[in-house]
């Protein structure tokens, strides 16, 4: 996917952005550990590739928070969060995301 929030991109298709990064992320934590061992979620980053006038980055992010509570639950899901909205992301990305978890 590429293009820009409140241009190319929806809100909607920007939450499964966001849900698919975090997703990677996961994926990038189980690589090194057991996901049974990760003790809190402590930050998520949301970068938001936005077309000018475009002010919803807090939904679109919404897509990774609410898949990290899921998948962790509320104690150690839940998580402090930023969500940025940037001119431009590599590669014409619409959504980035950055994840920061504690570990046993």
């Amino acid at each position: 996917m590429t293009g820009k929030l409140g241009a190319e991109i929806t809100v909607e298709q920007g939450q499964q952005g966001t849900r698919t990064c975090a997703l990677n992320c996961l994926a990038a934590i189980a690589s090194v550990v057991d996901l049974d061992d990760v003790e809190a979620v402590l930050k998520l980053t949301g970068y938001v590739a936005s077309a000018p006038g475009f002010g919803d980055q807090p939904l679109v992010v919404n897509g990774a928070s609410n898949l990290l509570e899921e998948v962790f639950g509320p104690d150690v899901g839940q998580h402090a969060r930023a969500a940025i909205g940037v001119a431009e992301l590599p590669f014409g990305a619409p959504v980035e995301v950055d994840l920061v978890v504690a570990v046993r």
